[in-house]
């Protein structure tokens, strides 16, 4: 079929909606829903900010190369990440479910890049399920009392349904359990594996209670732009394609899919767990767990109203009744993914490929439809590029509501991503369907097929002993005759006899024949009993080993909910220590900071003291030389007053150099100190051998004395900058020298010794024992 001459009159149609106002009342705009998913780590960088409950504006990063304008981008609402599963069902799903009761369709999508939180939206959890899960326990306890009875309504794989009769329904049912019962991996032991959610019992109350109800589910998935049914039974390991048609109604469905009939939600979910682990996932560098396909999970409800009874009083459907079907389809669309961010190569390049092409023809097709709804166009739009366009083409078109959540990763790494979700959301939102409205589809009775070979009892028709009784007139008048006639009937008699008696032999042999077949068939009722005994026995065994799995998985849960709280109690003493920690390094850092600043402090007032001490030293020697002169000069006049006979005393006045005049050599002989002898500890020749490290920490006075410290073997140093050069294991002493003023003003060096004592850690410690001082005074420092 020529595309174009399909879709030219839908598009014609549409563009004469547009100049009809009374029908563009009619039209709805997609809802777009936008929910943000917390941030991995708290110290990542945010690039959106949230101005009300439905703008928000996507600012540029700091580090980003590109400055952009801040954008403002607006949604129907949107949802923070605090909002909890059940406020995103409540405003967005629910409406689709009180839809889908009333027989209209409804689409729901999420879109987002990689890892921001789509497949966590529709799924959920156990403790926190999704919108999937709630919308099945809604629906299932809104219609638990109004049910139709199973395999009545059938689907016939074509998007349609029909009607069974009573005795073909029942053994459908019968099929259903045998196949049950020969496939283990149903059975109820392989449930308690499967996810089971947290139903919290919503229910819709304005339904029609005289319609009876089947619900009908079905999963698939467009896998490298090929569609899958993830429910498939009969392709074996692995899945075959299908192809998409299109229905009596104009309708796109796909070909031969699986719709199972399920009668309560555990079904539904065991159903939606085979599909899951079908469902292609692969481990990209943003998401360990990252869908490579496109999922579709498709819930049908079908609904018919009740009104006729049988000759046995039970619920029939009547020949004039119509089926109500509507379709739910909840999308878990694929990320969109940029390679150099995810590093893809080989078959996960390639999948991304088809991804990211899938999801740029629905945007283009919804960007055709927005510029023809916007400017009277008649644009073809292109559906058939790809799957996903496609099979939603009717959607689109007028045949159910459609809504859309945008999942966002607030982080300032996707970014750009984020820029172009909102330019698609900002798309979609201005794109206008038709306002679905509920049809009636007169049901298909289900034709009677007639056996290959006709059933028909063995009868042998009715049975004769042979000739009738002749009629016997007697007459004593003529005996002959009367003898004729008594032979005659004598002769009828015998026949009569001789069959009776075959009749007989088959009797017995008849009654042989059905008492041994009853005795077979009592043997196979004892069999079979005994059967369904063992099968019972080994059914209640299983239900204990199920109950004592239950009780193991409630004990396993309720330890791990408890080891879930210690360690979120350690992990807030770990925050808390971290803090503390934080805290002491900030003081250690202030600390360090004011040493530094009272080191250089210190060495500035050193240097200036060292300054004022050379002055006053200076000043002090030039005083004590002119003294000395002064002396000298007195000493010199007295001697020669002295050597001259009668030569004239002269008195002549000097500045009083009293303090400065020296004292008899005996006193001041007597006013010396002793010089210590040594102790024992303090020999010299005990050090004779030893290797010293003379750490000098200033440059030392040259000290211009007879005693000088011997260190035959030594290394000097002006500075410890690195641990070698103390834990160098041929050194074995340790001297610091120091140079100070006394009280007197005089320099005076002090030698501090000590042990390199090595460590148990490899290091090295040093352990002072001795000082020795050497000490130089002015010769007139005693002169009073």
């Amino acid at each position: 079929m020529n595309p174009v001459s399909k879709f030219t009159p839908k598009l014609r149609r549409e563009k004469t909606a547009l100049s009809n106002s009374d029908l563009a009342k009619k039209k709805d705009a997609v809802q777009v829903f936008c929910r943000l998913r917390p941030l991995q780590d708290d110290q990542e960088s945010n690039c959106i900010k949230l101005l009300s409950s439905s703008v928000l504006a996507l600012t540029t990063p700091a580090e980003s190369k590109l400055i952009r304008k801040e954008v403002h981008c607006q949604f129907k609402h949107i949802f923070t990440n605090y909002a909890s599963q059940k406020e995103v069902f409540d405003t967005v799903a629910y409406p689709f479910l009180v839809d889908l009761l009333h027989g209209k369709n409804g689409l729901l999508f999420t879109y987002g890049v990689t890892g921001s939180g789509k497949t966590h939206t529709l799924t959920g959890d156990q403790n926190n399920p999704g919108i999937m899960p709630k919308c099945i326990y809604t629906i299932f306890n809104t219609i638990a009392d109004f049910q139709a009875p199973k395999c009545v309504i059938k689907s016939d794989r074509m998007n349609g349904f029909e009607v069974q009769s009573r005795e073909d329904a029942m053994q459908d049912q019968l099929f259903i359990l045998r196949s049950a019962s020969k496939t283990p991996g149903r059975s109820n032991g392989k449930k308690l594996k499967d996810k089971s959610y947290l139903n919290d019992g919503a229910k819709i109350m304005d339904i029609n209670e005289n319609n009876l109800y089947s619900v009908f589910v079905s999963y698939i998935e467009i896998y490298n732009n090929t569609v899958y049914d993830l429910l498939d039974e009969n392709s074996g390991k692995t899945l075959q394609g299908k192809i998409l048609r299109e229905d009596s109604q104009k309708n796109m469905y796909v070909n031969g899919v699986v719709e199972t009939e399920v009668k309560s939600a555990e079904e539904a979910f065991e159903l939606f767990n085979i599909g899951q682990k079908r469902k292609k996932m692969g481990n990209t560098v943003l998401n360990s767990v990252s869908s490579r396909s496109h999922s579709i999970f498709n819930i049908r409800v079908v609904q018919f109203q009740q009104l006729a009874h049988n000759e046995e009083g039970q619920p029939v459907i009547p020949d004039s009744n119509l089926l109500k079907v509507a379709q739910l389809s909840l999308v878990d669309l694929a990320g969109s993914e940029r390679t150099n961010r995810t590093q893809n190569t080989g078959q996960l390049l390639r999948e991304a490929s088809q991804i990211n092409n899938s999801l740029l023809s629905l945007r283009t097709c919804l960007e055709i439809l927005r510029e023809n709804q916007l400017t009277g166009a008649n644009r073809l739009v292109p559906y058939r590029d790809s799957r996903l366009t496609l099979l939603f083409k009717n959607y689109f078109e007028g045949e159910g509501r459609v809504v859309m959540i945008v999942c966002v990763n607030p982080s300032a790494e996707d970014f750009e991503e984020n820029l172009q979700v909102m330019k698609f959301a900002e798309t979609t939102q201005d794109v206008k369907v038709a306002r679905a409205e509920p049809k009636f589809t007169p049901h298909k009775k289900k034709i009677q097929k007639k056996p290959a070979t006709p059933f028909a009892c063995k009868s042998g028709g009715t049975f004769t002993l042979g000739p009738k009784l002749p009629e016997i007139k007697l007459s004593f008048n003529s005996l002959e005759e009367s003898q004729v006639a008594l032979e005659r009937l004598l002769n009828v008699l015998k026949t009569r006899r001789q069959k009776i008696k075959t009749a007989d032999e088959e009797l017995d042999q008849k009654e042989n024949h059905f008492r041994k077949r009853l005795i077979e068939i009592y043997q196979e009722n004892i069999l079979g009993k005994s059967e369904v005994k063992s099968m019972r026995a080994q059914l209640k065994k299983e239900k204990q080993r199920c109950t004592n799995v239950e009780s193991k998985l409630a004990d396993l849960e309720s330890k791990n909910g408890d080891l879930n709280m210690k360690l979120r109690d350690h992990q807030g003493e770990i925050c808390a220590l971290r803090n503390t920690i934080a805290e002491k390094d900030l003081k250690i850092n202030k600390n360090i900071l004011e040493k530094e600043k009272i080191k250089q402090k210190m060495a500035l007032q050193n240097e200036k003291k060292d300054h004022e001490l050379d002055a006053k030293l200076r000043r002090q020697r030039e005083h004590l030389q002119a003294a000395m002169r002064a002396k000298d000069s007195k000493i010199q006049k007295v001697k020669e007053i002295l050597e001259g006979d009668f030569a004239p005393v002269v008195v002549v006045e000097t500045p009083p150099v009293q303090e400065y005049v020296q004292p008899p050599e005996t006193p001041k002989q007597q006013t010396r100190r002793p010089i210590g002898t040594p102790a024992s500890r303090q020999r010299r020749s005990r050090s004779a051998g030893d290797v010293w490290l003379e750490h000098n920490s200033v440059k030392p006075v040259p000290l211009g004395t007879v005693l000088q410290p011997s260190m035959k073997k030594r290394k000097s140093v002006t500075k410890l900058s690195k641990a070698s050069d103390v834990t160098n294991p041929k050194q074995s002493k340790y001297c610091l020298i120091a140079q100070e003023q006394d009280d007197g003003g005089d320099v005076e060096t002090k030698v501090y010794k000590g042990d390199i004592v090595p460590t148990c850690g490899g290091g090295a410690q040093v352990i002072f024992n001795d000082v020795e001082r050497l000490r130089q005074e002015s010769p007139t420092a005693d002169i009073k």
